[in-house]
């Protein structure tokens, strides 16, 4: 019987429970383990640079990382935002590509940090591996790319509408709760608007009877409505208070 040293065990053993290793070997992990540490980062504190070269996958563990790529006037167009269990980095490490987007913690976090030639070896080793990273890539272009279609709505709750919508449990539910993944900031962020703009199409959309809003907690009540708002494409915008 092989012994694995304590630190590979523990490793392993929380890349079990995380989605994104989710069918997985364990040899595979193993092998991972032997690369990798535990990250900590403080709230606002940056993790990786734009145009910097990645020598790590990082996994996070706990907490939330906010993707974002400067624009002019110390603005900034948000990109995702990584929760526990999901990844950042591997479109960079696949094609072996600088990192285009600067990423921050958002709350104190944890993450693996996985050496950069030992995923990549696995990678070649494992195609259901290899599979499931494509997946992974594939599934987040297609959410920038629905986040892109979002920001070019004409009016600012129709986005609103369309972020609401994206939090249903369950696809065509009515009523429905949820918290706010992250700060009103950063999703206002990733919208394309202000926090201001963002508050505002929160509480024009709770007058109408459509949400009640309680801090981060927020109630839908008619998601039908929501859903027709969020699609409307008329010349005018009916919906901007």
């Amino acid at each position: 019987m092989i012994r694995l040293p304590a630190a590979t065990t523990r490793y392993v053993d929380t890349m079990s429970r995380m989605g994104f290793f989710q069918n997985w070997q364990a040899e595979s992990m193993e092998r991972l383990s032997a690369g990798t540490k535990l990250v900590t980062v403080n709230k606002n504190e940056r993790l990786a640079h734009k145009g910097e070269n990645l020598e790590q996958l990082y996994v996070l563990v706990s907490g939330l990382v906010r993707l974002f790529i400067p624009l002019p006037n110390d603005m900034e167009r948000v990109v995702a935002l990584v929760g526990p269990g999901e990844s950042l980095g591997e479109a960079c490490l696949v094609l072996n590509e600088a990192c285009p987007y600067h990423a921050v913690a958002g709350r104190d976090s944890h993450l693996l940090a996985i050496d950069a030639h030992l995923f990549r070896r696995e990678l070649t080793r494992d195609q259901s591996i290899a599979q499931q990273t494509m997946e992974i890539i594939a599934r987040r272009l297609m959410d920038n790319l629905r986040d892109t279609e979002i920001c070019a709505q004409r009016s600012s709750v129709q986005r609103v509408a369309c972020f609401l919508m994206q939090q249903q449990p369950e696809k065509d539910m009515i009523s429905y709760k949820f918290s706010l993944p992250a700060r009103k900031q950063d999703i206002a962020a990733k919208l394309g608007l202000t926090q201001e703009t963002f508050s505002r199409m929160l509480g024009f959309l709770q007058k109408q009877g459509l949400i009640q809003v309680d801090g981060a907690h927020i109630l839908v009540e008619n998601g039908l409505k929501l859903a027709q708002i969020s699609t409307l494409r008329e010349t005018k915008e009916p919906c901007q208070p």
